[in-house]
């Protein structure tokens, strides 16, 4: 998960699940979006799905940073199934998992989408998928 609009990178590919010029921001997430492609189990997905900040209110505070509450936020992928069911999927890497801020975000997010009854899963990246 990270911020609306913050951009370390843009990396577009015409997404043939999607009829669609698709745009990631890192190798990671590039990588991720080619494996999705090949999935049978993939109908289609959305990268930098937003998040509605008309539903934060219905997110619990406790242990996450108030200002969380005042940004604008999008998930990594948005996954819809054939069978019609949503995974959402947010990016992480190791060194990420020992810093406060990254495990409230996946936190912040998990409760967002925990509103929808999405299943939400962290894809946690190895060393060698750096950028």
């Amino acid at each position: 998960m990270e911020k609306a609009g913050k951009r370390a990178r843009d990396i577009q590919f015409y997404s043939e699940k999607n009829q669609r010029i698709i745009c990631v921001h890192s190798k990671q997430a590039r990588d991720y979006a080619k494996f999705l492609e090949e999935q049978s189990w993939v109908s289609w997905y959305e990268t930098s799905k937003p998040l509605d900040q008309d539903r934060f209110a219905h997110i619990s505070h406790t242990g996450l940073r108030k200002e969380f509450f005042q940004a604008e936020w999008v998930s990594d992928f948005y996954i819809i199934h054939s069978d019609e069911s949503i995974t959402v999927f947010e990016l992480a890497t190791p060194e990420g998992l020992k810093k406060r801020a990254v495990i409230q975000k996946l936190e912040f997010s998990r409760r967002y989408w925990s509103l929808f009854d999405v299943e939400w899963k962290v894809l946690l990246l190895t060393n060698s998928e750096k950028n």
